[in-house]
């Protein structure tokens, strides 16, 4: 089975490729821990912090297999990516048991609901990257803390998932060095109507 990101740049080459954010950061760009109501992804590194603004971001499902969807962006403006993956059906989305903690995965490699990966520059405009590696700790973790149905559109049931994270991620091209990243994202997704 191709891995997401094999299947990411196979979407990018027939024409489906990253959704960016455009919105520029907040005035206030520091993450804070518990997740605010607005569309947004924040992230915290030991260099540089932003919170950008998702309120008018669309985010594509992408199939990973038969139960679970996983969705990705790019900001054109912070250069970071993550990818997030959930449920496929909309049943499943809506369980109060979904609201804990899960895995994190190395970039790009999500592969079971509501787990998170990440990549960001090393500081602002560097051509670096930090890049998410795969744990699960007290440290290591990304922690569902609501979700919240928006409505339907044709087969799609419309939800909201907000959540917090903590990850520890590899300097590429550094001989090993880690750096950790803390943040909050608040974003709208489609899942499939049963």
């Amino acid at each position: 089975m191709p891995t997401i990101t094999q299947r990411v740049f196979s979407l990018a080459l027939t024409g489906c490729a990253l959704f960016f954010l455009t919105a520029c950061p907040s005035d206030d760009p520091e993450p804070s821990q518990a997740a605010d109501d607005s569309l947004h992804l924040a992230f915290k590194t030991p260099d540089w912090e932003r919170k950008i603004d998702c309120t008018h971001l669309d985010l594509p499902s992408s199939e990973y297999n038969a139960s679970t969807y996983f969705t990705f962006a790019s900001s054109a403006s912070t250069r970071n990516t993550f990818f997030l993956s959930f449920p496929k059906d909309s049943s499943a989305m809506a369980k109060s048991s979904n609201l804990k903690k899960y895995t994190i995965k190395e970039f790009g490699q999500v592969s079971a609901p509501f787990q998170f990966s990440f990549k960001v520059p090393v500081t602002e405009g560097s051509s670096t990257y930090l890049v998410s590696q795969e744990g699960f700790t007290a440290e290591e973790f990304n922690e569902i803390v609501a979700i919240t149905y928006a409505g339907a559109s044709g087969n799609e049931a419309i939800f909201q998932i907000k959540g917090k994270y903590q990850l520890s991620a590899l300097e590429l091209n550094s001989n090993g060095v880690k750096k950790n990243i803390s943040g909050t994202y608040h974003f709208k997704v489609r899942t499939t109507r049963k």
